[in-house]
């Protein structure tokens, strides 16, 4: 490991000086002119390579570089306490770098601050034990080029004129030329970050590096585990969509009848670059599901699967109901069967967000969502699941059919309704139980048992 020179202490790299410092006696090195850098060598004169301890998780099978004396940590992907075992990995080097920027000080407030506006977040996701598990991790990314420079051909059709039945419409073709050039749309290539995250914490690729290891010390670093062409149609479908976009604003275009001009762009250069992101990992009470937190080290944007607390939740609704109950009270008279046309009205939204949520949950359990996870061979054969949603959906039902029933038999005596309408609060009440606890469900991970024992998390 990378010692100081002047006093043989650790070394660790500052984002807020932007400098490789030693802890012990505080001497600061530019990290693009430090000379005593990371192991780095040339393979066959070749490829150049860089030289870290691995951390090895034996939860989950996680496997990290570090770069400094770190002996116990917490794993980054299923929060549990790890030792780091004593091997070197050597790794080619990516193109270039962006360094840290945020401190960990900063980023832990950055997540305090999204939190704290979470009112019925638990309050393990607060506390200070939590946030100690914050690490700094480089994640290999992707990076693509997209170009054409040439000339492109649209159809276009316009209404001319009527003779009787019959609509003439005058068919065009639209010949352009186009310079067009993309650069810094990027992927990560790690299997183990949910793609979701990576897509909320956009980094500024313009305030790169070139890739120099001396910016990892203090910090971790992830292998690539993702082929790069697995994102290619993604990458030309959001270059594409842009410059359809773009090319769509031209008058000559809708002059002409076409609204939406099509450009084939085609990927002319792919480069890996380390991007830096503190991850924390919380593990949920019955530890046997996970919650992640992101924040982007560059720009400080969070992105957090926030869980909710039943109990808060609960207490947070009885207060609303006590308040709108007196405002209705002094301001409105409710007759008995506008109280079952509100119940039903209820139910149905409950009914609306359990099957928007249904959705969601599938496509987090099966993965349909994570075009990187998937891409694993590893991952391609394990089963699909359905989720059985109906379980919950059945209250939701009966609570629409109640006062529905109650309207139609038309009774004289209100109490029905009002019995009709009690019955059906009580059930949605239930109903948002399960709304919670489907959304709990969605915000949360098995624990990520990787490539340890084959990646399949249905095991």
């Amino acid at each position: 490991m990378i010692k100081c020179p002047n006093c043989t202490g650790e070394l660790e790299f500052k984002p807020t000086d932007k400098q490789v410092v030693c802890k012990y006696c505080g001497s600061k090195f530019d990290p693009k002119e430090f000379d005593e850098k990371v192991t780095m060598s040339k393979e066959n004169e070749a490829v150049a390579t860089y030289s870290g301890k691995t951390y090895s998780c034996s939860q989950c099978g996680a496997e990290l570089m570090t770069f400094d004396e770190t002996a116990i940590t917490f794993c980054s992907y299923c929060g549990s306490q790890a030792m780091i075992e004593s091997k070197m990995m050597k790794q080619n080097n990516p193109d270039f770098i962006i360094p840290f920027a945020k401190s960990r000080e900063e980023c832990i407030e950055a997540y305090k601050k999204v939190v704290s506006k979470s009112l019925f977040t638990p309050n393990y996701m607060k506390s200070d034990v939590t946030l100690e598990k914050f690490r700094g991790i480089y994640l290999p990314y992707c990076i693509y080029k997209l170009e054409n420079h040439g000339s492109i051909t649209n159809k276009g059709s316009k209404y001319s004129h009527r003779v009787g039945d019959y609509q003439y419409y005058n068919d065009y073709s639209i010949t352009c030329d186009v310079d067009a050039s993309y650069e810094g749309i990027s992927y990560d290539l790690i299997s183990k970050f949910y793609d979701k995250f990576s897509t909320s914490i956009p980094f500024d690729y313009h305030k790169k590096e070139e890739f120099n290891p001396n910016y990892l010390i203090g910090y971790y670093a992830d292998t690539v585990d993702v082929d790069s062409s697995v994102y290619d149609a993604d990458a030309r479908g959001v270059a594409q969509r842009d410059a359809s976009h773009r090319l769509s604003r031209i008058r000559e275009f809708s002059k002409y009848g076409c609204s939406s001009p099509t450009v084939k762009l085609n990927v002319t250069d792919k480069k890996v670059g380390m991007f830096p992101v503190y991850f924390l990992a919380i593990r949920n009470k019955d530890n046997k599901t996970i919650n992640y937190a992101v924040v982007n080290g560059q720009t400080g944007k969070v992105a957090a699967d926030l869980p909710i607390s039943f109990a808060k939740y609960l207490i947070g609704s009885l207060l609303l109901s006590v308040v709108l109950f007196f405002i209705l009270d002094n301001f409105f008279v409710i007759l008995p069967k506008a109280v079952c046309v509100f119940s039903a009205i209820c139910a149905v939204l409950s009914l609306v967000l359990s099957c928007v949520q249904a959705s969601g949950l599938n496509n987090r359990v099966n993965h349909t969502d994570d075009i990187g996870f998937m891409s694993k061979d590893v991952n391609k054969n394990f089963v699909k699941n359905k989720v059985g949603i109906f379980r919950y959906l059945y209250k939701e039902i009966i609570a629409i059919i109640i006062p529905i029933v109650a309207l139609i038999l038309n009774f004289v005596y209100d109490g029905y309704y009002y019995g009709a309408s009690f019955i059906a609060l009580g059930l949605v009440i239930l109903s948002f139980r399960d709304l919670v606890k489907e959304h709990n469900m969605l915000v949360s991970n098995k624990l990520p048992q990787l490539e340890k024992r084959g990646g399949d998390e249905h095991e």
